[in-house]
């Protein structure tokens, strides 16, 4: 009876996944670019030739770099490529803000400066595709506040990626349902007045991590609308050395889910832990099948809205991803994980 209810409740999140937000006649609007950066000397190259590249007309657009008190030649890269253009500017954080944590600071600055009522968000270590400005248009109606898309590592094994694909499959159901759990904050735009009208940073200055789930809540508890964008994936580039460290990061902050979500992760991990005994030691196996396909169906839902391929492990990772989630999720909250420094 428990795998079943829990089946139900992954045909909910289907439903919530098959929501579109795309709307009929989208407009050419125009975008602040917001770019923070520290110690990326090696990932910049790769940035700015993917920004060199972007298919949106100028005069809509503008690129703000904000060097985060940067200890390599990150500056020097970014003052080479806004010379000559004049849609482009950066500013110089000498020392990191300790009252903004994480790249809020830098963020802020960057807002500070802004021309544009769409702030367009994304890291050091990404590659916008061509169309990236052009995909949010799709999105932004009248009612929008917010507008959030796929991030997934490149060049990570198979497992990894997985594991993104069903990140942005829960972002994407849980904000069809209007109950949005979290975002990618490397793939986001936000309306400078719901910005404002949320005081900014204001209540979330103090965190090191978790901006964007934090933002996105706070989007959404003041009534604003929140729309989902599997259009165009902003792929970043992975630092496999920095995985597990990473992986506590993103799966451990469950003291800055609301109570809401605090109580369904505890749920889940209850059920998961029943799982095993209910398959293995009370036969349950019809209702382990019909769990089984729902999950398959939810993924299939998933990868094909995010233009995904299937691959055939997949079958497989859907039986050990929970089990992995729930292994980070515990590190992540009782043991230390660092910010880069």
């Amino acid at each position: 009876m428990i795998i079943l209810v829990f089946s139900c409740f992954l045909v909910i999140l289907t439903l919530g996944l098959l929501r579109s937000f795309k709307i009929k006649n989208p407009h050419k609007l125009k975008y602040s670019i917001m770019i923070a950066c520290r110690n990326e000397e090696h990932n910049l190259p790769i940035l700015l030739s993917a920004l060199q590249k972007l298919d949106y007309p100028n005069n809509l657009y503008e690129i703000i770099f904000v060097d985060d008190a940067s200890t390599d030649n990150s500056l020097s890269f970014i003052k080479i490529f806004c010379t000559k253009r004049p849609y482009t500017s950066y500013y110089h954080l000498k020392t990191k803000d300790e009252e903004y944590k994480g790249k809020k600071g830098a963020l802020k600055k960057a807002i500070q400066h802004a021309k544009y009522d769409i702030f367009l968000i994304t890291d050091a270590d990404c590659t916008p595709p061509p169309n990236w400005i052009e995909s949010f248009n799709n999105f932004f109606s009248e009612k929008t506040g917010m507008v959030v898309g796929f991030s997934p590592d490149i060049k990570t094994s198979l497992f990894k990626y997985f594991t993104q694909i069903v990140s942005a499959t829960i972002y994407s159901s849980t904000i069809g349902l209007g109950i949005p759990f979290s975002c990618a904050g490397s793939n986001m735009a936000i309306r400078r007045s719901v910005f404002d009208k949320i005081s900014g940073f204001e209540k979330i200055k103090h965190y090191r991590a978790g901006v964007d789930k934090m933002l996105i809540n706070l989007v959404r508890n003041h009534g604003f609308q929140i729309a989902y964008n599997p259009l165009v994936k902003v792929p970043s580039i992975a630092h496999i050395e920095k995985n597990f460290n990473q992986q506590k990061r993103r799966y451990g902050k469950f003291a800055l889910s609301s109570t809401f979500y605090k109580i369904i992760s505890i749920v889940i991990f209850l059920y998961y832990l029943y799982l095993p005994y209910a398959v293995f030691v009370r036969q349950e196996l019809l209702s382990f099948g019909i769990y089984y396909l729902c999950s398959l169906l939810f993924l299939l839902i998933s990868i094909i809205k995010h233009k995904e391929k299937f691959r055939l492990p997949y079958l497989f990772y859907i039986f050990i991803y929970p089990y992995y989630s729930i292994f980070f999720s515990i590190w992540g909250i009782f043991g230390n994980w660092q910010w880069k420094k």
